[in-house]
């Protein structure tokens, strides 16, 4: 099953209510945002969305509030892991009938598998008939896919990308090179974005998007049209927003939703483990983004509004 997915797919936070709730207002405003922003996808409950947190009635919420919204106008996969695997392929399945063009999954996380389980896993997932995005993340699942592993797994009907999240580059080159004629490559990390782009990446499924969703695409259209000044100015925007998370000492995916509190994007409330930050912290974090972008040379972040103008 062949796929044109490519460009910049944020991994979008789900927006909770003060009360846990979803926010619907809140996931609508910011799909809009990451719309308006240039994005070409959208990756729906994936780890960034806090899916770990959710029940499977409000995750297929969830996709239903964002197809219902977005209604074609971008790429819409759906994160379909779960601990249960019995879950994922409800998840998928749902998915494929509310109408999402494909879903992403880890291999089963926790349980350990081995490499006939993650294949078996996949077969599994891959039979319900809706395109599959492979998600590598050895530190969220605490299993890696080898070379050849990904080869296996490319074998099989529809399953059609992968996306990379892991740091060792010497194995992602070889998955990469033999299997760019095969699957949609993606890469996860976006420090890692330009390596990945440059052994046949088609592009980024990004949780800084959620940030700074304009500066990731520029980079993505940077690369693309050999415009070194501006690759290296958004990098270095990129590198330093991930450097500032232990500085602030947050979790990766509490500190995007306090990022865009403070630059005023809806972000909405994380769930437990997780928690906003005061409001002392917030201000900390939105002036540091701003010196980022000082020192990067291009011009900082406003208000949602202001955003929307400059895109």
């Amino acid at each position: 099953m062949a796929t044109n997915w490519n460009g910049v797919f944020p991994a979008m936070v789900t927006p909770f209510a003060a009360d846990g709730r979803l926010d619907k207002s809140q996931i609508a405003e910011l799909a809009d945002l990451l719309l308006s922003e240039g994005v070409s996808g959208i990756v729906i409950g994936g780890s960034t969305g806090e899916y770990y947190s959710m029940t499977v009635p409000e995750r297929i919420e969830l996709f239903s509030i964002v197809k219902s919204h977005v209604a074609g106008k971008a790429v819409l996969i759906a994160g379909t892991s779960s601990i249960n695997h019995a879950e994922t392929l409800q998840l998928t399945s749902e998915a494929k009938q509310i109408g999402y063009d494909g879903c992403m999954v880890l291999p089963p996380v926790y349980s350990l598998p081995t490499p006939v389980e993650i294949v078996k896993a996949f077969e599994d997932v891959a039979a319900i008939g809706l395109p599959v995005m492979v998600y590598n993340n050895p530190a969220r699942a605490a299993v890696g896919l080898t070379p050849d592993l990904v080869q296996k797994l490319a074998r099989i009907k529809n399953i059609v990308a992968y996306k990379e999240s892991s740091r060792d580059l010497y194995p992602i080159a070889e998955i990469f090179h033999t299997n760019r004629d095969r699957l949609s490559l993606f890469a996860g990390l976006e420090p890692y974005a330009g390596a990945l782009l440059s052994r046949g990446a088609v592009g980024i499924v990004s949780t800084i998007s959620n940030v700074c969703a304009r500066e990731v695409v520029a980079y993505y259209e940077a690369y693309k049209n050999n415009d070194r000044a501006t690759l290296v100015r958004v990098q270095q925007i990129i590198d330093e927003l991930y450097a500032l998370i232990p500085r602030v000492r947050m979790s990766n995916y509490a500190f995007v939703k306090c990022a865009m509190k403070a630059l005023g994007r809806p972000g909405g409330f994380p769930r437990r483990p997780h928690y906003l930050a005061d409001e002392t912290l917030l201000q900390e974090i939105g002036s540091e983004i701003k010196k980022i972008y000082a020192r990067a040379g291009i011009a900082p972040l406003g208000s949602v509004s202001e955003m929307r103008k400059a895109v």
